[in-house]
């Protein structure tokens, strides 16, 4: 059995990205297999973005946003703290 839980290694903008073209996909009511069919791609994959089990290329980010007719640069917006830089003091 394949487990649908997030990757240990996913990081919260995945997490958000995987959110997002799932909301606007159901805002659309849309399905799956609408939205494999447009992107010329498989419902398997679509519903594993939508999960954060795999991560969209830019190519594919930029046929999501035309697909649902949003800027590309919505997938971007999100304010996501990097682990690294926490705690992180810059004078």
């Amino acid at each position: 059995m394949v487990s649908t839980a997030p990757r240990p290694e996913q990081d919260n903008g995945e997490r958000l990205l995987a959110g997002d073209i799932r909301a606007l996909r159901k805002a659309r009511g849309l399905t799956l297999a609408e939205i494999g069919l447009r992107l010329g791609r498989s419902v398997g994959w679509v519903s594993q973005v939508e999960r954060g089990l795999s991560v969209p290329s830019l190519g594919d980010l930029r046929a999501f946003a035309d697909l649902f007719g949003v800027p590309i640069s919505l997938f971007f917006s999100h304010d996501v703290p990097v682990e690294a830089e926490r705690g992180v003091v810059v004078r």
